[in-house]
C-alpha cells in the first residue's frame, strides 16, 4: 500500500527552500511505495514539477504579512479538510508559515504525521518587532505539537534549542545536491549569452538581492581590488528590492562597466562554471545551497562566517575561506588569497568536489523517506 504524503510550501518561486522541494517531489515521485500531493499557498511555479504530482493551489491573490498571519485558522481548516478527503499520511512542510499550518491542521483533528522542516535560525526574529514577536510566540506554542522537526543544518537545530524548550522529535538533514543534473548543465547557457573572456577573473555571486545577503559588502570589496586589477569582472546572479540601488552606487564608484546583473536565471551552473571565485557575504543562513552548488561546479569559495550553514559545509575552512560578517577587509584579504597566491588551485578544487559527495542526492533523500 502507498504512503500519502503531501508537501505543503508557500510556492515554488526561485529561492533556496524551493529548490530544495522541487528535488524531493522528483525523487518521491519515481518511487512506487509513495503516492505525492502537493499543496502550495501561491501559485508561483518557477521549478519543474513531475506529472504524476497532484497539485493544488490555495490561493492566487497577494496578501499582507498582517492578513497573512490572520488567516492561519482559516487556511489550516483548508488543508485538514483536503487531508481528510485524499487521505493522507504524512504532511512535510517548509518554512514558517506552513508549519503553523501543518501543526494546526492536526489540532483541528487531522490525524496525520506532522513534519515541519526549518530552514533558517530562528533567532533573526528577535530583530523583526511586533511580527517578529508574532513568530517567536507561534513557534513556542505550536512546534512541539508536530510529531518531528527537521533542520537542515546543526547551526539551525542548536539556535531553535537556545531560544524554545523543545521536547519532540528533531533530526537534522542536510540540503540535497543533484549532482549529476549540475554536471549535466554546466555546459549549457539556457538563459542570457554573456561573454566570458579568457583574459579576465570573475568573481561570481548567486541569490537575493537583499538586505540580508549584504551583497553591498562584495562591492565595496571588488572596488577596491579591481583597482589594481584591470582584469576583474562581478557577476551578481539574482533579483530583488535592492537592485536598482546596487546599479546606481556601481555608476556612482565608476565600476558599472564591471558589474554584471544578469537577474533570475534558469540554468546558474552554467555561470558558476564559467567563473573563477564563488563569494557569499549572507547576514544569516539556514543551509547555503548556492555555497555547495558553487563547490559542485569546481569554484574556489568565499562565504561569510555567519549562522549558520557555512562552517558546516566548509569544515572549518578545511573546503573554503571564512570571513567575519561584514568584515570588508578580512573578506578583501581572502578573496586576495585566492585570487593571487600561489596555491595549488587544481588540488583544492578537487578536494571540494570530494566534499560535495557528503550531501548528494541519493544519500539525503533517503533520510527523508526513512522519517516519512
Amino acid at each position: 500500500m502507498k504512503n500519502n504524503v503531501l508537501i505543503f510550501c508557500i510556492s515554488l518561486q526561485r529561492g533556496g527552500a524551493e529548490r530544495i522541494i522541487s528535488l524531493l517531489l522528483k525523487e518521491f515521485a519515481e518511487d512506487e511505495n509513495f503516492s505525492i500531493h502537493l499543496v502550495m499557498m501561491e501559485g508561483r511555479i518557477e521549478y519543474p514539477i513531475p506529472s504524476s504530482v497532484k497539485i493544488t493551489i490555495l490561493s492566487k491573490s497577494k496578501k499582507s504579512a498582517i492578513r497573512k498571519l490572520l488567516e492561519l485558522p482559516f487556511v489550516s481548516w483548508q488543508l485538514k479538510n483536503y487531508i481528510k478527503e485524499n487521505s493522507i499520511d504524512t504532511v512535510m512542510s517548509f518554512l514558517y508559515r506552513p508549519n503553523y499550518i501543518n501543526i494546526l491542521s492536526k489540532i483541528f483533528t487531522s490525524k496525520h504525521k506532522s513534519i515541519i522542516n526549518v530552514r533558517s535560525t530562528t533567532s533573526r526574529y528577535l530583530k523583526e518587532g511586533l511580527l517578529g514577536k508574532i513568530n517567536l510566540f507561534l513557534i513556542k506554542t505550536l512546534f512541539n505539537r508536530a510529531d518531528m522537526i527537521v533542520s537542515n543544518s546543526n547551526g539551525v537545530d542548536e539556535d531553535l534549542k537556545a531560544l524554545m524548550q523543545i521536547t519532540t522529535d528533531t533530526k537534522v538533514i542536510y540540503n540535497p545536491v543533484d549532482i549529476q543534473f549540475i554536471d549535466s548543465k554546466k555546459g549549457v547557457c539556457e538563459d542570457i549569452e554573456f561573454d566570458f573572456k579568457e583574459d579576465k577573473k570573475y568573481i561570481i555571486s548567486v541569490g537575493r538581492l537583499i538586505p540580508l545577503k549584504r551583497n553591498s559588502d562584495l562591492l565595496e570589496a571588488f572596488y577596491e581590488l579591481q583597482k589594481d586589477d584591470d582584469s576583474l569582472e562581478l557577476i551578481f546572479l539574482g533579483e530583488g528590492i535592492l537592485k536598482a540601488d546596487l546599479i546606481k552606487k556601481c555608476e556612482n564608484i565608476g565600476i558599472e562597466n564591471r558589474v554584471h546583473f544578469l537577474g533570475n536565471v534558469k540554468n546558474p551552473f552554467y555561470y558558476l562554471n564559467k567563473s573563477d571565485l564563488f563569494v557569499m557575504n549572507s547576514q544569516t543562513e539556514g543551509f547555503p545551497n548556492t555555497l555547495v552548488e558553487a563547490m559542485a561546479c569546481g569554484l574556489l569559495v568565499i562565504s561569510s562566517d555567519c549562522k549558520s550553514g557555512p562552517r558546516e559545509i566548509l569544515l572549518d575552512e578545511k573546503y573554503g575561506l571564512l570571513y567575519q560578517v561584514g568584515n570588508i577587509k578580512e573578506l578583501i584579504q581572502k578573496m586576495r588569497y585566492y585570487l593571487y597566491e600561489d596555491i595549488n588551485r587544481k588540488k583544492i578544487k578537487l578536494n571540494t568536489r570530494k566534499r560535495v559527495e557528503y550531501f548528494k542526492i541519493n544519500k539525503i533523500i533517503e533520510e527523508y523517506k526513512e522519517i516519512v
